[in-house]
């Protein structure tokens, strides 16, 4: 038998990394699974969306909820709503190989996963930049652990994003540099099915990336590999149709993606925004939540920081080598960030501010790095650079807290980030004045150091200073079976001391769902009626009109002690269940109307009531609809049932009758009644109206995602296109 020969093993760097990297992630990762008892949780997000989320995929894609799912607020597009949430991420169809309820136990390990695949394929495209494989290990590992990926631990699926970009440059590489075809195509692909937000930026980095290395002439310009990367991406993008198409259709109704800007907006950001862009630079990470100075919470990832050596390598190496597009690259990314109109190019131009881009300059500042110590650059420029920025950041910060309130939330937290920025700056010196051999393990052993033990303080400072699951989580996990039993074919409500997305875990259509991608139409009807839609519904329990209205038969409850309108039914772990014995049912028949006039003359509180008795019509459904609004109501049988992407209902009425589904209008779906189709009507701000005949009713609600169809074709077409696409290879295009 064979002896494997250790020494000869460790000489592939890439498979030192990969073991560095796994380490380095465990050291993180399962410390807090032990302190879970088998689970990783953190707070807020993660717990309350990313485990929920990928239960409820996991499930929907096994059950068949694929078109519409009734776990969501009033019910939504599955597809619509999951795709930026990484559907069809390959870590996530990981996760589908194993039973929905395993997730909680699975996230950890696929978590770790994560970072070892970032870490391999930012060596993969940083290979081709740097001579000496050792430095490959430093750079790898600076851009797998910044300071983005640990603020953004909260964010299970942004990791995801990370992990595939450097792979974006690496095929772009492989196609113009080699002429080899198919990685760029196959990539594009993946990044787009992963996340296709993320991938809108991804896109726009490129073409900066492409043209900044063809005005360097780092890529000689060949109208031949320009077309190549023009039809690929185009082919990687239309293969994904199915999925994007869907969901960019109904991604056009959410009021998130909206907004104008001023010239002025356009422009300049107030201070805090400054301060936390410079900040990041060279400090380590602050959390989203328990924040150390300035605000008390900020989720818009703004973190860049790279482990232990921050920027002063990246500066030295801009200053000495100015005309590289690695130089240009990160000056141009530094110019974006500070200019709120060019930041929100990433984002469609939306006016909500974020720095979820920042993962992409970093692998270029992480180039830079390794570069900067390759070529045994000269750092006193970079560590010049990176003291004045701390000088001036502390003066304005001295500034600002005389003329406005700057609060320091922590100072234990903002101690430890000082020194570590210190420490890193020290380390970072030293590491130039030894040898290259000791310089590279001085500086894993250093970044190793530096994330095993911050990385750890972060998930305790996530979790309120403990390592422990939030009080009630496992009951949160625990109880979805006989809560789906009792529950099971009735809308719910929950109250706000209740975890959210408890219909997500138990299967019921609940109100209470923590989502920012909810049916367009929900957000038409919540605005109409006064109720905010962010990113979670927050139907009040005690607003019982609203409650009847929407249809909601019981109300849960967690150790609340107000009074409620509601019959008290059980308990259920620490849920205690309520019934409403006025709801609705959903489907419920109506024949008096109001007008959008005169509804918009009504207070936000009349309007609920008003929609409790009367349908809300335009004037071409009031003429339409006026005769059999005036008949009385006569209904001997009314049940309506949650069905697999869809809904139907029984109607047995004496006269012709319109009823109001409390369902989002959405033309995906295709109404029969009786085997007959029917056309339906979009009325109160956002819900269906249907006019059912006199007699026994059989009313069937199908729903097919609007795109999908033509998704589908698009994506057959391309798959033909790229079989031709390589048939000819030998054509010159």
């Amino acid at each position: 038998m064979e002896v494997i020969n250790i020494k000869k093993l460790f000489k592939n760097k890439l498979l030192v990394t990969i073991i560095l990297t796994f380490i380095i992630a465990s050291s993180i990762i399962i410390p807090n699974i032990i302190a879970g008892h088998g689970i990783y949780t953190l707070i807020a997000d993660f717990d309350y969306q990313e485990i929920p989320f990928n239960i409820l995929m996991n499930y929907s894609i096994k059950n068949g909820f694929t078109s519409w799912n009734w776990y969501n607020d009033l019910g939504s597009n599955f597809i619509g709503t999951f795709a930026f949430y990484n559907l069809m991420s390959p870590f996530n169809l990981i996760g589908y190989l194993f039973p929905s309820k395993f997730f909680p136990y699975l996230i950890g390990p696929i978590f770790i996963l994560k970072y070892v695949v970032t870490a391999i394929f930012s060596y993969l495209y940083l290979e081709r930049y740097v001579k000496n494989k050792n430095y490959l290990i430093v750079g790898a590992l600076l851009y797998t652990f910044s300071g983005f990926q640990l603020t953004n631990i909260l964010f299970y699926h942004f990791h995801d994003v990370v992990a595939f970009f450097p792979l974006l440059l690496y095929s772009l590489d492989k196609l113009v540099y080699d002429n080899k075809k198919g990685y760029f195509l196959g990539t594009v692909a993946l990044c787009c099915l992963t996340n296709w937000f993320f991938f809108i930026g991804e896109v726009l980095f490129l073409i900066i990336y492409y043209f900044i290395k063809v005005l360097t002439k780092e890529y000689k310009y060949n109208f031949n590999s320009f077309i190549k990367i023009i039809i690929e991406g185009l082919l990687g993008v239309l293969i994904t149709a199915p999925i994007l198409l869907p969901t960019l259709v109904f991604t056009m109704g959410n009021p998130r993606i909206n907004g104008s800007w001023t010239i002025i907006h356009a422009l300049k950001y107030n201070f805090i925004n400054y301060f936390e862009i410079v900040r990041s630079l060279i400090s380590p990470p602050e959390l989203m939540s328990n924040r150390a100075i300035l605000t008390a919470t900020n989720y818009h990832s703004v973190e860049f920081y790279l482990p232990v050596v921050g920027i002063v390598l990246a500066v030295s190496y801009f200053f000495k080598r100015r005309k590289t597009s690695t130089s240009i690259l990160m000056l141009i990314s530094l110019l974006m960030m500070f200019i709120p109109i060019l930041n929100s190019s990433f984002y469609l131009f939306t006016t909500v501010y974020y720095a979820r881009w920042f993962f992409m300059p970093i692998l270029i500042f992480s180039l830079a790095s390794i570069k900067c110590l390759e070529e045994k650059l000269p750092i006193k420029s970079g560590l010049i650079t990176t003291i004045i920025i701390i000088i001036i950041i502390t003066i304005l910060s001295l500034i600002f807290k005389k003329v406005h309130s700057f609060d320091i939330f922590d100072l234990q937290y903002l101690m430890i980030v000082l020194i570590i920025m210190l420490l890193g700056i020290i380390i970072t010196v030293i590491s130039t004045k030894v040898n290259k051999k000791k310089q590279i393990i001085f500086l894993l052993v250093s970044i190793f150091i530096y994330v095993s033990l911050f990385g750890n303080y972060m998930v305790y400072k996530y979790k309120n200073n403990s390592f422990k699951p939030m009080p009630g989580y496992i009951d949160y996990l625990k109880y979805n079976k006989k809560l789906n039993k009792y529950l099971n074919n009735h809308r719910t409500n929950t109250s706000e001391l209740c975890y959210p997305n408890i219909g997500y875990i138990n299967k019921i259509n609940d109100l209470r769902t923590f989502n920012s991608n909810v049916n367009p139409s929900s957000f038409e009807f919540y605005n109409s009626i006064g109720i905010s839609r962010q990113a979670t519904t927050l139907i009040p329990v005690e607003n019982k009109e609203l409650n009847s209205l929407l249809g909601v038969k019981y109300v849960l409850y967690c150790n609340d002690t107000n009074i409620t309108p509601y019959d008290y039914q059980k308990k259920i772990g620490a849920y205690s269940i309520y019934k409403n014995n006025d709801a609705k049912e959903i489907g419920f028949p109506v024949n008096d109307y109001i007008n959008q006039e005169e509804f918009n003359k009504l207070i936000y509180e009349k309007r609920i009531i008003i929609l409790n008795n009367k349908v809300l019509l335009d004037e071409k459904q009031i003429k339409k609809y006026k005769n059999i609004l005036n008949n009385d109501i006569n209904i001997t049988k009314n049940k309506f049932i949650f069905e697999k992407n869809g809904f139907s209902s029984q109607i047995n009425t004496a006269s012709d009758v319109f009823i109001v589904y409390q369902v989002p209008y959405d033309k995906g779906f295709a109404a029969t009644v009786n085997g007959k189709k029917v056309l339906f009507e979009k009325v109160d701000n956002g819900f269906i109206g249907l006019k059912v005949p006199k007699g026994e009713n059989k009313i069937v609600f199908k729903y097919k995602p609007v795109g999908l169809k033509f998704g589908i074709i698009l994506s057959t077409i391309s798959i033909l296109l790229i079989s031709i696409y390589f048939k000819f290879d030998k054509l010159k295009i």
